[in-house]
């Protein structure tokens, strides 16, 4: 334990005249409350730079004005989370001025008339213990939000010097075709981490505000493996590391949310590249039993002191940056990955046999047993001429309307750009668009309104109408859904999960 911390606990007291002092510490020790004199005001300032948790002044303490000022400065110095309380011993009846000016000085203070009863004085310390230990609580939470601030500010800084340096790439006209595509996949990977951090950022809000609902179903557990492989390929090929899995050969069907399994497993993934040296191995590995299936990840990286393992899943809680191959992350991780396992009705654990040893993620979670297999029959592959579509892009950023108009016209598609609501419905009037992909947040009449104006609309009433916004809790997507829209994407949308719903069009555009 922090030696400090117990002084942090205590109760100071100053009452330099007759018994009260004694008695006072005595009342309080009965109640184990750690309690001790002091000998003057210069004496209560000096040991509660220490840590204190309340202070009890008889009224006789500050009579003198330096006295007064000593404490009044100690009050004033206190940094913003602290509001020490101050319990002041006053005689009966009309407050002296020497009290009243205490009062209007000291900040948090608590008057007790003496003689003052023996419950009454234990009651009033227990409370500003209280009061102190919250008090604590928002220091530790303001601390931690500040490691979060600046940690945050270096994980989004990370990317956009790479991003930077490929684009610069990509404008020189001397660069050829191997390194052009070389730095394609750097913005590639950047703007993949980006997006990760931007969604850990939306699950610590969803998950605290309780607005995470878990979409359970049958799924096969060697997809979701494939999958969370997929997310944390660049970073383990990255360190290149070797990673080994061992999974059933066989569909083994868990229920579960596909989507945070998979997160939850990527999460593990990351955690093991980010704090193994360099060319070190990671190791996959399901086990399926009667009731609970098993995913267990282990890497011969840093490996995690016995103190250390109770923090762990803690929200912010990081490993040791100082070493030279970690590579660092928000603290969030390994606290989603616990989040979302219990949710689902497991547990997750961590295993090592000290530092430089490596360590072993276990999550465990309860499965289904495998479904009938229903039978369906396979859609029919679009025809060319299916494809197209007029579509229409509205967005007041224009590089994002630019940029996906850009990539829907390779497509192959015909369309339109707006960069305010109002021109988007011109527009939309004059296309009638298949598709019409809105931005939300626009300037003059917001995504919605353009939506309900549209449907009202005979001529732009069939369009498939796709919302794009940086929100994407459920009360967005209700929101949405009123408005008329038939999907929801968060930005940044998947450009393939774009164009999937564009050819789900019925009635596309036939030349």
């Amino acid at each position: 334990m922090n030696p400090g911390a117990s002084l942090e606990y205590r109760a100071l007291v100053l009452a330099p005249t007759g018994k009260d002092a004694p008695l006072i510490i005595a009342a309080l020790r009965r109640h184990a409350i750690a309690a001790e004199a002091c000998a003057d005001m210069a004496d209560l300032v000096e040991r509660s730079m220490g840590g204190v948790a309340t202070v009890v002044l008889a009224e006789e303490a500050i009579g003198d004005p330096v006295a007064r000022l000593a404490m009044a400065r100690r009050v004033d110095a206190q940094p913003s989370w602290s509001d020490l309380p101050v319990l002041l011993l006053c005689k009966r009846g009309p407050l002296s001025a020497i009290a009243a000016e205490a009062i209007a000085t000291l900040g948090n203070v608590m008057v007790l008339e003496r003689p003052t009863q023996t419950a009454s004085l234990v009651s009033a310390v227990l409370t500003a213990l209280r009061t102190r230990e919250r008090q604590y609580m928002l220091r530790t939470a303001d601390e931690r939000k500040d490691a979060f601030i600046a940690t945050l500010a270096h994980e989004l800084r990370n990317p956009l010097a790479p991003l930077t340096h490929a684009l610069h790439l990509l404008r020189r006209s001397d660069t050829d075709d191997a390194k052009r595509r070389w730095a394609i996949d750097v913005i590639e990977r950047q703007s993949a981490q980006l997006t990760r951090l931007v969604d850990d950022l939306l699950d610590i809000a969803r998950i605290t505000q309780g607005k995470v609902t878990l979409q359970l179903q049958d799924v096969d557990l060697c997809v979701v493996i494939r999958n969370a492989i997929e997310m944390s390929a660049p970073l383990v090929e990255s360190m290149h590391h070797t990673l080994t899995t061992r999974i059933p050969g066989q569909a083994v069907f868990v229920r579960a949310d596909p989507v945070r399994l998979a997160q939850c497993l990527s999460n593990l993934l990351d955690n093991a590249a980010k704090y193994t040296p360099r060319g070190g191995c990671i190791t996959l590995s399901a086990n399926v039993g009667e009731r609970y299936f098993e995913l267990r990840v282990s890497d011969s990286g840093d490996g995690i002191a016995p103190e250390a393992r109770t923090a762990l899943f803690d929200i912010f809680s990081q490993g040791d940056r100082s070493r030279p191959h970690a590579q660092g992350g928000m603290g969030v991780g390994l606290w989603i990955v616990k989040t979302f396992v219990e949710m689902h009705g497991g547990s997750v654990e961590v295993q090592s046999d000290g530092e430089g040893r490596g360590s072993t993620f276990v999550m465990r979670m309860p499965h289904a047993p495998l479904p009938a297999p229903s039978p369906t029959t396979p859609a029919a592959a679009p025809s060319a001429r299916e494809r197209r579509c007029r579509i229409l892009v509205v967005d007041d950023n224009p590089d994002n309307a630019d940029s996906l108009s850009e990539l829907l016209t390779l497509s192959g598609h015909e369309v339109q750009k707006a960069y305010s609501g109002e021109s988007g419905l011109h527009a939309a009037t004059r296309l009638r668009p298949d598709v019409a992909i809105l931005d939300i947040g626009l300037p003059d009449m917001d995504g919605r309104e353009l939506a309900r104006r549209m449907r009202a609309d005979s001529t732009t009433s069939h369009a498939l109408l796709i919302a794009l916004s940086g929100w994407g809790q459920a009360v967005d997507r209700e929101r949405s859904a009123a408005a008329g829209f038939d999907h929801h994407l968060v930005k940044p949308a998947d450009f393939e999960a774009i164009l999937e719903l564009i050819r789900s069009v019925r009635q596309p555009l036939v030349h």
